[in-house]
C-alpha cells in the first residue's frame, strides 16, 4: 500500500511538472513565434532599403555618366580655343593694327557679357519670368 501511494504521488507529480513544462514551452514557443514575425518584417524592410539604394546609385552613376560626357565636351572646347588662341600672333597684331584688335576684342568681350548674363540668369528656369519675356 505504501508502495502504491509513492508511486501515485511520483505519477502526479510528474503529470504536475509534464503539464508546467508544457505551459513553459508553449509560453517560449509564444514569444519566439513574435521575435521570428519581428525578423520577417526587418528582412522585408531592409530588402526595400537596399533595393532603394541600388536604384539611388543607378540614378547616381547615370548622372556621374552625363556629368564625364559634359566634361569630356567641355575641355574639347577648350583644347579648340587653345589650338585657336595659338594660331593668333596678337602681339604682332597689337603693333600693327590696333584698331582691328581692339573691334575683336569688343566684339569678343560683349560675346562673354552676353553669354554669362544667359547662363547666370536668376529667372531662367522660373517659367512665369520666362513666358512675360517671351511674350513682351
Amino acid at each position: 500500500m505504501k508502495l502504491t501511494f509513492i508511486l501515485a504521488v511520483l505519477l502526479i507529480l510528474t503529470v504536475l511538472g509534464s503539464t508546467m513544462y508544457i505551459k513553459y514551452l508553449n509560453s517560449e514557443l509564444t514569444v519566439v513565434r513574435a521575435n521570428q514575425a519581428i525578423l520577417e518584417r526587418t528582412i522585408q524592410d531592409q530588402n526595400e532599403q537596399i533595393k532603394q539604394a541600388l536604384e539611388q546609385a543607378k540614378k547616381t552613376a547615370q548622372q556621374i555618366q552625363t556629368l564625364n560626357n559634359q566634361y569630356s565636351a567641355s575641355q574639347a572646347q577648350v583644347t579648340k580655343l587653345r589650338n585657336k588662341f595659338a594660331n593668333f600672333n596678337l602681339e604682332g597684331m597689337a603693333m600693327t593694327e590696333p584698331a582691328v584688335l581692339q573691334g575683336k576684342v569688343n566684339r569678343a568681350t560683349a560675346r562673354v557679357i552676353e553669354n554669362l548674363n544667359t547662363i547666370t540668369n536668376p529667372d531662367q528656369f522660373d517659367e512665369e519670368a520666362n513666358t512675360n519675356t517671351t511674350t513682351n
